[in-house]
């Protein structure tokens, strides 16, 4: 059984979260990064959950301290603000993953995300729904005209199945063409294809989308299998658009312009085998309007 160390210094905080995962995980309680730090140096740990803002030492320097003490240790951070606020500490620390601590509390978002980071089960648009969902398509993009098709037929499938399909042909817009020109490369490691002409990808190039839903949210994920993209890669350009220093970077604006107008954006990362991104849309206002920030790199 997986240990699980949970810090904050709201006592309810520890009790809500140690409540719902003690089923499957083993947890430890901290009330603050000292505390934490303490428990670290006598057993072992494989994932630390710990809040932000905590009197004493807060959340980004334990994770900083852990990083240089336990290297392997897997971490994320919890918080009721917003991400977006901590993206330049973050991103220089390697810290790619943010739950949002949302009123109500999103349960099945923290389960997806807690089991990913401790078993390497990351791929899959299956993985972030629940249980009871329904796959409803997967397509393989083979080309630059095939991948507008492909847009427009997840478009009107939602539409057709839920009355709306948000802003999903945007995001989908942004992704596939990420995929099909940003994806491929020469043996040098340039960029194979110029961006927007029309072009037929190899077939180690075929991108694969999926597009499912349970009964909170939709989603659809999107596959490349060369696996270029790195995680630090991906927090600068985050970071840039975030903060405006990126506004005219050629690069990053697709990345960023998916976080906001998707629900929740997933980036997963295989280095040099396969990049998936995974978009969800919840059906309720409930959770929307939170940016956490989720991006893992075996």
């Amino acid at each position: 059984m997986a240990v699980i160390l949970i810090v904050d210094d709201e006592h309810t905080i520890r009790m809500m979260l140690s409540d719902f995962l003690e089923n499957k995980y083993a947890i430890l309680n901290a009330e603050n990064g000292l505390q934490a730090l303490d428990i670290l140096s006598k057993q072992h740990v494989d994932l630390v959950i710990s809040d932000i803002n905590m009197p004493g030492m807060n959340g980004i320097d334990l994770l900083r301290t852990i990083r240089t003490k336990y290297p392997g240790l897997k971490t994320a951070l919890i918080t009721a603000y917003n991400t977006d606020e901590y993206i330049e500490i973050i991103q220089n620390d390697g810290i790619s993953n943010i739950i949002p601590k949302t009123v109500p509390f999103n349960f099945s978002e923290l389960e997806s995300i807690v089991k990913g980071l401790v078993t390497g089960d990351i791929f899959g648009l299956e993985r972030y729904l629940l249980p009871a969902s329904t796959i409803l398509a997967t397509y393989r993009v083979t080309s630059s005209s095939s991948g507008r098709d492909v847009r427009e037929e997840i478009a009107t499938l939602f539409s057709r199945q839920f009355g709306t399909a948000g802003d999903i042909k945007l995001v989908l817009d942004e992704l596939i063409t990420n995929a099909i020109y940003h994806a491929p490369a020469t043996p040098d490691g340039a960029e194979k294809y110029p961006v927007f002409t029309e072009i037929n990808l190899e077939p180690g190039e075929y991108i694969d989308i999926t597009c499912g839903y349970d009964q909170e949210k939709y989603g659809v994920s999107v596959t490349d299998r060369m696996g270029r993209l790195q995680k630090k890669t991906v927090l600068r350009k985050i970071g840039r658009q975030i903060t405006g220093k990126g506004l005219l970077d050629d690069s990053g604006r697709g990345i960023h312009m998916s976080r906001v107008f998707a629900d929740r954006m997933i980036i997963n990362i295989e280095r040099n085998k396969k990049t998936e991104v995974v978009v969800l849309n919840y059906f309720s206002p409930t959770f929307r309007g939170y940016k956490p920030l989720y991006v893992n790199e075996l």
